[in-house]
């Protein structure tokens, strides 16, 4: 019997080829179609691209974003993203740049080019003054490539920032930044010397090996030593207006402080040490002082007392640093009379430091955290009103009021503390009203930084109106004036900022009162107390230290002054010690406080 094929086998064979040639042709065409895919997205990826680079960044902007969603027929999508985020931030969207930076990190975290998306994220947080986050990102790029990049980026961003505090702040979280170090170095030595952070910066020089020269800091680095030290006075004696005769002079002060200088002269002498002193009367006037600069026996001096004039004192500054000569400023507290000169003092605290300390002290007296400040129309005025506004915030205070009030309009310290009911009637809203009035108690203290009668006596007078807690706090120079009496300090809790405070019920002060009343006739002003104090300091400065005592200076935190409490020149060109005084039950109180070396340094 002839077999027969099996017709079921047969079929099943012809389904088996067109199942074969179905699945062939199905995957034929998902290829083709995925290669057309990707043909269709590198074709929109080139036309984004060129119409990024043609400087169209919204329109890339939306040729990209389909781009930026990653699947398998698109490999341009990490690309894509990151024109995207750069077209955004050409555009003005950083933050729509950031966001999508962002991403890229989430999403494509081994991607080739994510140093790029770093150094772009940096830049962004920078600009957005998020400095660490930028920092924390920037140092995650490794690649050397990128590094001269990243500096010019720091050294640009850190250059704009003004308040070296905040760059004080950046180098404590960054302390092995060289950028950091840099740009703080240069803004600290920047500024005159009596502002400068001396102890920072030297901290920076030696830890950074940073180029002294190119900051300008000129250091002292050894003194000189001598039996007899040569003592110039620069004072404006305008002695061809001098009248022979007993009334007083026109230039009562300037002689008042040339006599206190005299009589400590002949003190130090009684004491071994020897001080000749040379008298120069600059009349007032640059061009008679750079006359008398001009002498050969100037250039042999040890030390310059003066000069008082402002249009003096630029040639003698001049010539104090070009001939290395030590010169103090007995009177003035402004800070630009010793400017970037390392040979250059003031006897007085400045401005500056009077406000800081003050700001010291408040900060853990104040009752509360909210104060008011009033400054007079002087400069010293505003310099001490903004030096004491900048440390008293950076203690967490809020500062409701900050104001100038000009002599002829000092009512208006009443009007802002005592407002009347009228005009809280007069406001046109529940806001304005509510602007109108300094709820009792809100305010933990005044700050008044001027010398002018009226505006301490209305200050005085509204807050005892008030009846509340409000303390004031105010210039020793108040203490002159007639209008305000002791129990009316002692009754608000005044607190008075007192520089170069001379207590008169010691036996030092008997003494020298008494040797000058003996000598002139008449008791000691004011300048001639400051005159002899002055002149005592210096003289054993120069006997314990040489011709440049600041090298002692800055290793001694309080030197006893012989009228006054004290002076302190610790990495300072001014005097540092700024007396506080209280009114109690038991009289005046004078406080003060110094900062010693933390153990940390000491080791």
């Amino acid at each position: 019997m002839t077999s027969v094929p099996n017709r079921r086998l047969l079929l099943s064979g012809n389904n088996n080829m067109k199942y074969i040639k179905s699945f062939v042709v199905f995957w034929l065409f998902i290829g083709l179609t995925t290669a057309f895919a990707q043909v269709s997205n590198q074709q929109q990826y080139l036309n984004a691209k060129e119409l990024f680079n043609n400087g169209k960044y919204s329109l890339a902007m939306e040729a990209f974003k389909s781009l930026t969603q990653a699947n398998e027929n698109n490999p341009f999508a990490p690309y894509a993203s990151f024109y995207y985020a750069v077209a955004a931030y050409r555009e003005g969207y950083p933050p729509v740049a950031k966001n999508m930076f962002l991403q890229i990190r989430d999403r494509f975290p081994s991607w080739s080019r994510m140093n790029e998306v770093n150094f772009w994220l940096g830049k962004i947080y920078f600009e957005n003054e998020e400095y660490n986050q930028g920092l924390n990102v920037l140092k995650s790029i490794r690649d050397k490539a990128f590094q001269d990049d990243i500096r010019n980026l720091k050294y640009h961003t850190f250059s704009g920032i003004e308040k070296v505090e905040r760059l004080k702040e950046l180098y404590k979280n960054n302390a092995d930044d060289r950028v950091i170090a840099e740009v703080l170095a240069k803004n600290i030595a920047s500024q005159t010397l009596i502002n400068q952070d001396q102890e920072l910066l030297d901290e920076l020089i030696r830890k950074f090996d940073l180029d002294k020269a190119g900051l300008s800091v000129v250091k002292v680095e050894k003194s000189v030593f001598k039996d007899k030290y040569r003592v110039a006075v620069l004072f404006p004696f305008l002695m061809n207006r001098l009248e022979p005769n007993d009334r007083k002079k026109v230039n009562q002060l300037v002689l008042d402080t040339y006599h206190g200088i005299q009589l400590a002269i002949d003190s130090l002498k009684a004491q071994d040490i020897n001080i000749e002193l040379y008298a120069y009367d600059t009349r007032g006037d640059s061009t008679v002082t750079a006359k008398i600069l001009e002498k050969d026996e100037l250039k042999s001096m040890d030390l310059i007392i003066g000069p008082l004039f402002p249009d003096a004192r630029a040639v003698v500054q001049q010539f104090s640093f070009r001939h290395k000569i030590n010169m103090i400023n007995p009177l003035s507290s402004d800070s630009d009379i010793v400017g970037n000169n390392p040979y250059s003092f003031l006897l007085n605290p400045s401005n500056e430091t009077v406000g800081r300390k003050t700001a010291d002290y408040i900060e853990k007296k104040a009752r509360n955290k909210n104060c008011i400040i009033f400054y007079g129309e002087t400069r010293n005025d505003s310099v001490l009103a903004i030096a004491y506004k900048q440390r008293i915030e950076s203690y967490g205070f809020k500062v409701a009021i900050m104001k100038e009030i000009k002599k002829r309009n000092s009512r208006q310290i009443l009007d802002l503390l005592l407002i009347s009911d009228e005009k809280i009637k007069e406001a046109t809203s529940e806001e304005g009203r509510s602007n109108l009035t300094i709820a009792q108690d809100s305010i933990g203290h005044i700050f008044v930084a001027s010398d002018n009668d009226l505006i301490s006596a209305k200050v005085m007078s509204a807050v005892e109106t008030r009846g509340d807690s409000i303390m004031v706090v105010g210039s020793v120079n108040w203490l002159d004036l007639p209008a305000i009496n002791y129990e009316a300090y002692q009754r608000l809790g005044v607190v008075l900022y007192a520089p170069l405070y001379i207590p008169k019920e010691t036996e030092a002060y008997e003494a020298f009162r008494s040797k000058y009343v003996k000598k002139h006739k008449v008791p000691p002003s004011r300048t001639a107390e400051i005159g002899y104090d002055l002149m005592k300091f210096l003289g054993h400065s120069l006997h314990k230290y040489g011709k440049y005592f600041q090298l002692g200076w800055n290793k001694e935190y309080l030197m006893d002054g012989y009228l006054t409490i004290g002076y302190c020149y610790h990495q300072s060109q001014d005097n540092e010690v700024v007396p506080m005084l209280t009114f109690g039950d038991e009289g005046l109180k004078v406080v003060y406080e110094i900062e010693q070396e933390d153990e940390d340094r000491k080791k």
